[in-house]
């Protein structure tokens, strides 16, 4: 038995109680509550912003020759004051740029049915077949979303003559009609809601859904008229029957399986949560719920946001957005090694738009060539800085994202991938080869001004707070992957030679990775004394993971990260769930699968929310797909040239197998293990295709297909 489902015997008290579906595009939470139910709906873009080209300040560049020198003098406070003027989006006193705005709710909508009991109460998620249900003596209700006919579908079986239905949602035009609600509003950005129901053999049936006017010159209200239309006309069996079969394809791609997989099933799942210790088959639903909510929340015009789309706020927390210095990044850590590129391709189309609207940002802000984007983004693709350098002085946002582009195509080596995106990667490498400058101090090209994300430095020369510097660890990190990963991209397509060549003199002159007082890698370039030591981000082991500057083959900079982990921890680090996901993914890199699986515990004793989802706090949707990653680094990694067998198992998990999984160079890998042996494994490779696999302590070449037996 499978461990694919969520079960509880109470309804819903709070939201992050309720059990969450989506289509990618819908999504909706199901409370599960008994006389009146109550089901919030999103749809991915009810967003209250605009589009705008007005958020670059032009003091920034008037200002950046002093910024650097203060920098290079030393004087790092007097910079940060600077910076704090002059290195911010022109909007500062706002908390982003005027028009930035938030994610919204859809709105709630409630089913009354009198004269019911709670006796035998049930609420059940099925991840597998992305549907829900709310069982109690006398009434049965059944959730889903479709995603081809874009509806999500509530059905309720008993007494329903008398039930009644209502639909609540600020700053919009109701209007109730005979079997049907419509609900209208603007943003300025025009939004609709369309509910139908009808009574028909003893049951209930509700279709809704919603559209808006984002990016497409249709009518969301003619759009949600189709869109029903359509979805009645086929039916709630066919529309059932859709969805089952959407769902288990996807997520049937890959597996993981424990013996003791749905041991503890009928325990409900909030109790399970609260006592992770021995419940090897909850890592197994964890695993399986990241995916099911990145398949639930990227598959339309937009990626998964910081709730991926499930939010109940009218003004979310970060406005529920498109953080661009690690959280989007992380929701697609796992895409592609469970075989689902499909859910990137939102990102991609993102990663597309800040590159086009970057453009300004670089000449505006920099007076460079190229593109760049910040710490954070919109549907509309703000680029600009943020209100403050200490978070929003990330110009290396947007090459990070890049790092996706790399990973499909050493996923998928389809040169088409490449050719598609070398305008975007060049012109990221065109913005830094211009905007670094050469530190008088050493020698090295440096971005500067800069900071280590979110994170500030003891200043050496008066012990006050400070955290602009010249190239953090980060940034040249993410810098020497780009342009490694542009010359690259040259040699495959052979193109650009000169613009190659140019880059390989670049990377020479470079910073290395280099080791603190402390036998830590340094997060700045020089070895400062951290404010806070625990903190949440942990940028500097970048080069560990997602990265691979810092493998096996590099001794003393791999110990110097398992230094800068245990330190972080030793101070309280991993106290927000994303980071916590972070840390189990490094503890993977550095294979010890102890440490990782002690801080999946952590991760879901301290950082998971009743319903499973990732508590930033509040609810943050990264630390679920971080921790998915962490999961699958565990059994299987490729990114230090060669496939590994379970390079991180931990002790716990003694006997299991994993299916489908892919790895780097399209290998479609599968293997059981036992006793922390392999016993069986299968490597599908294209015709021809050489590969190298580490298996229980042996170096195999093969070619092709790969077959292994114990």
């Amino acid at each position: 038995m499978k461990d694919n489902r969520l079960f509880y015997t109470k309804p819903a008290s709070i939201w992050e109680e309720a059990l969450p579906l989506g289509n990618g595009k819908l999504g909706m939470m199901v409370f599960g509550n008994i006389e009146e139910e109550r089901v919030q709906f999103n749809e991915e873009s009810i967003w209250s912003g605009w589009e705008t080209n007005n958020n670059d300040d032009p003091a920034t560049l008037e200002h950046l020759d002093e910024m650097r020198n203060l920098i290079f003098e030393g004087k790092y406070t007097e910079a940060d004051a600077l910076c704090e003027k002059y290195l911010v989006c022109r909007n500062k006193n706002r908390d982003r740029g005027a028009a930035y705005g938030s994610h919204q709710t859809a709105g709630d909508l409630y089913i009354t049915v009198p004269n019911v009991s709670e006796k035998g109460y049930k609420r059940e998620l099925f991840l597998d077949e992305g549907r829900a249900e709310v069982n109690f003596e006398g009434i049965k209700r059944d959730y889903f979303i479709s995603y081809n006919y874009n509806t999500a579908v509530i059905k309720v079986t008993g007494d329903v003559e008398n039930a009644k239905i209502r639909f609540e949602r600020e700053n919009a035009c109701i209007t109730y009609n005979e079997n049907e609600i419509t609900v209208v509003g603007y943003l300025p950005l025009k939004f609709a809601v369309y509910i139908r129901y009808e009574i028909k053999d003893g049951a209930l049936y509700i279709y809704v859904t919603s559209a808006t006017d984002y990016k497409t010159n249709d009518d969301p209200e003619k759009v949600c008229d189709e869109t029903l239309k359509k979805a009645m006309a086929a039916g709630y069996e066919e529309l059932l029957r859709d969805t089952k079969e959407y769902f288990g394809e996807m997520l049937g791609r890959a597996s993981i399986v424990f013996p003791e997989s749905g041991s503890k099933a009928d325990i409900p799942t909030n109790e399970r949560i609260a006592n992770p210790e021995n419940d090897i088959g909850l890592v197994e639903l964890y695993f399986n719920f990241g995916r099911y909510l990145l398949l639930g929340s990227s598959r339309g015009k937009l990626p998964a946001n910081l709730q991926g789309l499930w939010n109940k706020d009218y003004n979310a927390p970060w406005g529920c957005d498109y953080h661009i210095n690690i959280n989007i990044q992380m929701n697609y850590w796992f895409a592609e090694a469970v075989n689902c590129p499909e859910l990137i391709e939102p990102f991609f189309d993102l990663i597309k738009m800040i590159a086009e609207k970057g453009q300004a940002t670089a000449k505006n802000a920099y007076n460079c060539p190229g593109w760049v984007a910040h710490y954070t983004t919109t549907p509309w693709g703000y680029t600009s800085l943020g209100a403050h350098p200490v978070f929003g002085a990330f110009a290396t946002a947007g090459a990070w994202c890049l790092r996706h582009v790399k990973e499909r195509w050493l996923h998928s080596e389809d040169v088409e991938i490449l050719k598609e995106f070398y305008p975007i990667i060049k012109g990221s490498s065109e913005f830094f080869c211009e905007y670094l400058v050469k530190d008088p101090r050493n020698g090295y090209l440096v971005t500067v001004p800069s900071g280590s994300p979110e994170n500030s430095f003891k200043s050496p020369t008066d012990g006050s707070r400070a955290s602009m510097c010249a190239g953090p660890t980060m940034d040249i990190s993410i810098v020497r992957e780009l342009f490694e990963f542009n010359i690259d991209a040259c040699n495959i397509l052979d193109i650009d030679k000169d613009f190659a060549d140019k880059l390989k003199e670049k990377v020479a002159q470079l910073p290395p990775i280099r080791i603190g007082k402390h036998g830590q890698i340094m997060e700045w370039s020089e070895d400062f004394d951290e404010w806070e030591p625990g903190h949440r981000h942990i940028s500097h082991l970048y080069g560990l993971h997602p990265a691979n500057q810092i493998t096996k083959s590099t001794p003393e900079l791999f110990a110097a990260a398992r230094k800068t982990i245990e330190r972080r921890l030793e101070n309280g680090g991993g106290h927000t769930g994303w980071s916590r996901a972070w840390i189990i993914n490094f503890f993977a890199r550095l294979a010890d699968g102890n440490a990782a699986y002690e801080n999946i515990v952590a991760l879901l004793k301290k950082s998971t929310l009743p319903n499973m989802f990732d508590n930033h706090p509040p609810f943050q949707i990264d630390g679920n797909f971080g921790g998915t990653a962490g999961i699958i680094e565990m059994l299987m990694q490729s990114h230090d040239g060669y496939i590994d067998l379970l390079p991180a198992l931990p002790d716990a998990w003694k006997e299991g197998e994993f299916n489908g999984f892919i790895a780097r160079g399209g290998f479609k890998v599968s293997a059981k293990w036992k006793d922390g042996k392999v016993i069986d494994c299968e490597i599908v490779g294209k015709d021809g295709k050489q590969g190298t696999v580490q298996i229980n302590g042996q170096t195999i070449d093969f070619t092709g297909n790969f077959n292994y037996k114990e």
